[in-house]
């Protein structure tokens, strides 16, 4: 069956996963949810979407697009258009000043 696309996969920042600001991409929604009989849904994904890995930052970006093209192991290719944007975060200390304070001295 011929198909515009095959899948349409929302990817965000694991905040579980979180370890100083780095983390990895966790899918949060998938159209469809279940797998296509002709073609099935590539597992790890969520790598294609930040190759340089995913960083919490107070700065902006400028949206970017591009292209993957992954290969299986039959040779088949795989088509996988990124649209990547960016949301600033506001950076809260985790503990009160005063405990930070005491840690110090």
């Amino acid at each position: 069956m011929s198909r515009l696309v095959d899948y349409f996969v929302i990817v965000g920042f694991d905040h579980e996963k979180e370890r100083g600001g780095l983390s990895n991409g966790v899918i949060l929604q998938r159209f469809p949810e279940i797998n296509w009989d002709d073609t099935p849904f590539h597992d790890g994904i969520e790598w294609f979407c930040q190759p340089q890995g995913w960083a919490l930052s107070t700065e902006r970006s400028e949206p970017r697009f591009y292209v993957s093209v992954l290969t299986d192991v039959d040779a088949n290719r795989h088509y996988c258009a990124c649209l990547c944007f960016n949301e600033t975060v506001a950076i809260t200390p985790t503990k009160p000043a005063d405990e930070v304070q005491m840690l110090l001295d």
